[in-house]
């Protein structure tokens, strides 16, 4: 089973296609976010400290208090997730609020079941290889938390056996001319951010 987890940051309407056949939860005012394209969750989950009045009185049956503080309401959605028995768990609306939110959302990406999406870039973790597919020149950057070392094939620019630091090294690189690029993870912790646009050349 499929889940997708929406947080209380601005949705695109691509949030119609992504929540099709799959179960549905809202962290906390992620279900005002939904309500703004007529998506109704399967679940609302959280604090329940910023979802609005009109929300929780036309969701009152679908929703669900958690009140532990020592987890975000993203994290509180994804355990319920995999409760559910959800085998693959995208979330929207993460990105562009309060750092500190950001960051903990971006911890959640090193689940290997869990992809993060926003408007430009897909989240994910490289647990041993991966391969990223995409036309030519279209960007993707490498993050290390703290460090990992790292070999790239296909790319504009290639590592082989590179130790990356959480920093700007693994910042801006480019799907090569064969349209894939290979990215090995031998030891540490990497996440994948590949972007859903072409970088122009001139």
């Amino acid at each position: 089973m499929k889940a997708l987890i929406v947080g209380n940051r601005p949705l695109e309407s691509k949030v119609i296609e992504l929540a099709k056949d799959k179960l549905v939860v809202a962290a906390d005012a992620g279900a005002d976010r939904l309500l703004k394209y007529n998506i109704i969750p399967d679940i609302v989950i959280g604090d329940l400290d910023s979802i609005s009045n009109k929300a929780s009185t036309k969701l009152e049956e679908w929703i669900v208090s958690n009140k532990n503080i020592q987890k975000t309401d993203l994290e509180k959605a994804v355990d319920y997730a995999f409760e559910k028995g959800a085998t693959e768990i995208q979330i929207v609306g993460w990105s562009g609020g309060r750092i500190d939110h950001t960051l903990a959302a971006l911890g959640l990406a090193f689940n290997p079941k869990i992809s993060l999406i926003n408007e430009q870039f897909t989240v994910e973790a490289v647990t041993d290889s991966k391969i990223i597919k995409g036309s030519e020149s279209t960007l993707f950057s490498l993050v290390a938390m703290p460090e990992a070392r790292v070999s790239i094939d296909g790319a504009r620019w290639e590592l082989q056996h590179e130790k990356l630091k959480m920093g700007g090294r693994g910042i801006h690189n480019e799907i090569g001319s064969s349209g894939e690029v290979t990215i090995e993870c031998h030891s540490g912790n990497l996440l994948v951010i590949q972007g859903n646009f072409v970088l122009p050349h001139d």
